[in-house]
């Protein structure tokens, strides 16, 4: 990836672009080191006690969620199929509308002439 070529720009431009990138990865970077501190002083809080995770899954949920994603992906398929269908259509119209300008135009051509 090639970055842009800043060195048209007015100095104050090249000043704003910078300090706006370096603004930008300081706060990605803070960001990350408060999420590393915070993630040591839950851990360091108990050390003897290990945090479980349980989570109950309902199958007929599952099932129920699964043919809802079916669904949707044969309405997704079928609206590519119907978005095709209509780009052909619209691509045929247009193709007859330039035959008609065409036809229209060699007609405006012969009546000039007579």
């Amino acid at each position: 990836m090639q970055f842009p070529d800043l060195s048209p720009l007015p100095i104050w431009a090249q000043v704003l672009v910078y300090s706006i990138f370096a603004v930008s990865l300081a706060v990605i970077i803070g960001m990350a080191r408060l999420g590393l501190i915070q993630g040591k002083k839950a851990g360091a809080s108990e050390p003897g006690k290990a945090e479980v995770a349980a989570m109950v899954v309902d199958s007929s949920a599952i099932r129920a969620a699964t043919a809802a994603v079916e669904g949707l992906t044969v309405s997704i398929t079928s609206l590519g199929v119907a978005t095709k269908a209509l780009a052909e259509q619209q691509k045929a119209t247009a193709d007859e509308l330039d035959s008609v300008r065409e036809e229209m135009r060699i007609h405006r051509e012969i009546s000039r002439r007579s």
